[in-house]
């Protein structure tokens, strides 16, 4: 070990040389509400209280209860200086964001209007480099803008006001924030990250919203963005500390000239491909952190159609499944190496790795902090509901995240904002209501106009068209019209229908079809058996036929409906549950 005190220089090797070509978005239509929640979310959330079904019920009224939720929440003065980020900018973020989703799941102004002063009194910020860690802490201001988007039809909030509130997300936040931060662990960064992709969101600024993403992802700056801090060969000053479990250098590396070099945030350097982080031989308290951080961009990424999930093979959840296995049960790793190509998570081994900002290098696991799962307000559930439901991975793959979201359930009865003063203002929060799934809510419910998909679920009694089935990133809706004699559609796979209903009713469910030849379909809720009917030909205009009564649940739940057999011509036009 000691001969690493000696290295004067490494050199990294030609990481980009082969990267992909930056992401240029142009004509982006970004989805609001879009950035944690979309309007499917809040129409999920809001039927499955409004029935009484746990565990979204429960967890509302911890929420509705809470200190941060509560009447009395008042807006401060915040004035032109610094402050204390804990104090100031979490604070009235952690309060904000709990006043507008209250609004949100209740309809009660009154919240609206506590969660627009808090954001109003965020406008005069003026100087917010002078901390120790401005990456970090300005990447704080997330919770604010996540309130503001969730208030951002509001009739009450001044136009003015918005413009003002918009004003400082560009020229004071975002300067601080936009290019992560190259000197520390990556953890701050990623919440410098974080915040910079809900203001873009929120300002529908394409420009700023690739320029997360291509950084992330090991890409270039678009040509019409500022490029990435530069880099290349490093050469650490001497180690000031040495541990079992990592060497720490004292100085700020001598960075070289590459451009966009990319650091410590970058997802294949921050979760190697063992599922190790960065940070597990520092602490595992921040490196739950940082970990938790990428499923909150993931989610956001995913809200507006593009899937940070799944890059380099589902390696968020791998970091994980890494961590949580080491934090909740006796595991350690089985061996060590230096090269990366030797480690995978089914081997065990540990990854001996020099940080991309070589300020550390890695040597061991490290103990301390050992046990976290990040936090009472941490994203388990959102993590669990993703990889488990939404992309439909098997239960292995994500057996260490579900223990993790059992044992809080366990501990506190849902996902919580967090419980103390340093913990408000980490993460969004209430989890358990805002993210619980059941087993068919795959996509995200809504309409497509124009090509444009708007999200919120089918209320029933309705009628509901065949294309508004719930929506996937990638995914386009197929063509209304009826289709040529030698168009056939593709047998056996479900669509789904995300639907809510105000009791548990047995509806009469029509569909509106044309066919040359007959056909048959399925048709499945989440409560009671399904219904297969055959479809005679039906030529012309579609006329509408009866498929029998099916039991929908009290709540927010998934219709299914597969096309077993079909012959040539068949158009499914909509579905009437009466």
């Amino acid at each position: 070990m000691r001969r690493l005190a000696f290295i004067l220089c490494l050199v990294s090797a030609a990481a980009f040389a082969d990267r992909p070509p930056p992401r240029v978005t142009k004509g982006k239509v970004f989805k609001h509400p879009g950035i944690t929640y979309t309007q499917g979310d809040f129409d999920r959330m809001k039927a499955m209280v409004a029935a009484g079904r746990e565990p979204w019920k429960r967890c509302f009224e911890g929420l509705k209860s809470s200190r941060w939720a509560s009447p009395g929440v008042f807006a401060r003065g915040r004035g032109a200086g610094l402050g204390s980020f804990n104090n100031t900018i979490g604070f009235d973020g952690r309060q904000a964001h709990d006043q507008a989703l209250m609004y949100r799941l209740t309809g009660d102004e009154g919240y609206a209007v506590r969660a627009r002063d808090l954001v109003n009194s965020s406008v005069n910020y003026r100087d917010v480099w002078a901390t120790g860690t401005p990456a970090l802490d300005n990447g704080k201001i997330f919770l604010l803008v996540e309130a503001a988007e969730m208030i951002r039809d509001f009739r009450d909030w001044a136009e003015a006001d918005r413009e003002k509130f918009r004003k400082v997300l560009r020229e004071v936040f975002y300067p601080v924030i936009c290019n992560g931060d190259i000197a520390r662990w990556g953890n701050q960064g990623l919440s410098a990250f974080k915040g910079t992709l809900a203001i873009a969101i929120f300002l529908d600024d394409e420009k700023m919203y690739d320029r997360v993403w291509n950084y992330l992802t090991g890409r270039a700056h678009r040509p019409d963005d500022a490029p990435y801090p530069s880099g290349g060969a490093w050469c650490p000053g001497w180690p000031a500390d040495f541990s079992p479990w990592l060497v720490s250098r004292r100085n700020r590396p001598a960075h070289g000239n590459e451009p966009d070099w990319g650091y410590d945030e970058l997802l294949q350097y921050y979760i190697y491909r063992n599922g190790q982080c960065e940070e597990s031989c520092r602490d595992q308290a921040h490196c739950m952190y940082g970990l938790m951080n990428y499923v909150g961009i993931a989610e956001m990424f995913w809200n507006q159609g593009d899937d940070l999930y799944g890059e380099l093979d589902n390696r968020i959840l791998k970091g994980l499944e890494w961590s949580l296995r080491y934090n909740m049960s006796d595991w350690e790793p089985k061996g060590y190496s230096e090269k990366e190509e030797d480690v995978s998570f089914e081997n065990e081994i540990f990854y001996k790795a020099n940080t991309r900002s070589g300020r550390w290098t890695a040597l061991a696991q490290s103990p301390h902090g050992r046990g976290s799962d990040g936090g009472p307000a941490a994203p388990r559930t959102c993590a669990l509901m993703h990889y488990s439901v939404v992309k439909g991975l098997p239960d292995e793959a994500t057996a260490w995240t579900r223990k993790a979201v059992d044992r809080a359930l366990e501990n506190n009865g849902f996902e919580t904002w967090g419980f103390g003063a340093n913990w408000y203002y980490e993460f969004t929060g209430w989890g358990t209501l805002t993210k619980t799934r059941t087993k068919w809510m795959r996509g995200d419910p809504g309409t497509w106009k124009d090509g444009v998909h708007r999200s919120g679920a089918h209320a029933l009694p309705g009628t509901v068209k065949f294309t508004d089935w719930d929506y996937f990133p990638g995914e386009t809706p197929r063509r209304t019209a009826r289709r040529k004699s030698k168009d056939r559609w593709s047998t056996g796979d479900w669509t789904m229908y995300t639907v809510t209903c105000d009791a548990e009713r047995k509806m009469e469910l029509e569909l509106a079809y044309s066919a040359l030849e007959p056909a048959e379909v399925t048709v499945a809720t989440e409560s009671g058996k399904p219904l297969s009917v055959n479809l005679p030909p039906v030529k012309g205009k579609p006329t509408v036929m009866k498929l029998g009564a099916i039991s929908v649940p009290a709540g927010a739940s998934v219709v299914r409906f597969a096309i077993r057999k079909c012959g040539a011509g068949f158009n499914p036009v909509a579905f009437r549950f009466k």
